[in-house]
């Protein structure tokens, strides 16, 4: 569900500046984005605030319990979000070390069960300066890593297939924009995958599956960085002709 990704992106990047800030540590980013997520898709379930039971009342391989901070049940997807209101202090590795242990450790419990959804991780930040050492982590351990500057692979084959519905047919940005969404769909081939992807239950026992050895997160970076600022000249040059 790339919409999920897509309505996130679209979260920070434009409707969080556009709300009032609340008196509270994180200035009510959880709670605003909680809503805006619901109000734009239908789920199935969303957990409670201060939920240590991964949306399901489940507890963890360690015994010790853990807070993340949105889970969403869509059919057969289950989307965990941990949200950071960091715009100016760093995010970290050990950030997105701890997130996926979160996520291990209640897997590792209740992979019977959990290994029924796809399990799609997304590190929501408001922060505009995140190291690329952060970034090629996500892309390396499947981790949907939503920021203002740059765009998911799914994000962006969501924006620009939208964009190229948009455009008129004779207009030579429409076959810039097909191009895009072809290398687009090819990246993704090899790079988008999910949790669940890499951790599966089979025969009662729990299976990694790596694609380590096949993946360059160096190279799915600048591939990304790419593609996004190609996808943004053609956003803008389209602008410009209807203005």
């Amino acid at each position: 569900m790339e919409i999920v990704e897509a309505y996130s992106w679209l979260f920070i990047h434009k409707e969080w500046d556009k709300l009032k800030r609340m008196p509270i540590q994180d200035r009510g980013f959880e709670e605003s984005f909680r809503e805006y997520l619901y109000r734009k898709i239908s789920f199935d379930l969303v957990s409670d605030v201060r939920d240590t039971g991964f949306g399901l009342s489940y507890s963890t391989f360690s015994s010790v319990p853990h807070e993340l901070d949105i889970i969403c049940v869509k059919d057969k997807d289950l989307f965990t979000f941990e949200l950071k209101h960091y715009e100016v202090s760093d995010i970290t590795k050990e950030i997105i070390f701890t997130f996926l242990g979160k996520v291990m450790d209640f897997y590792f419990k209740n992979a019977g069960v959990l290994s029924n959804y796809k399990i799609t991780m997304l590190l929501i930040t408001t922060n505009k300066n995140v190291d690329d050492s952060v970034r090629k982590l996500c892309i390396a351990f499947g981790i949907k890593l939503i920021e203002p500057s740059l765009m998911t692979f799914g994000t962006m084959d969501y924006f620009v297939r939208d964009l190229y519905q948009k455009i008129e047919k004779d207009d030579k940005l429409k076959s810039e924009t097909e191009k895009l969404i072809e290398d687009i769909d090819l990246l993704k081939e090899r790079y988008d995958y999910s949790f669940s992807n890499i951790f599966r239950y089979k025969d009662s026992k729990i299976e990694i599956d790596t694609p380590f050895g096949e993946i360059d997160s160096n190279e799915a970076l600048n591939t990304i960085k790419v593609y996004y600022n190609s996808f943004e000249k053609v956003r803008q040059e389209w602008k410009s002709k209807r203005n």
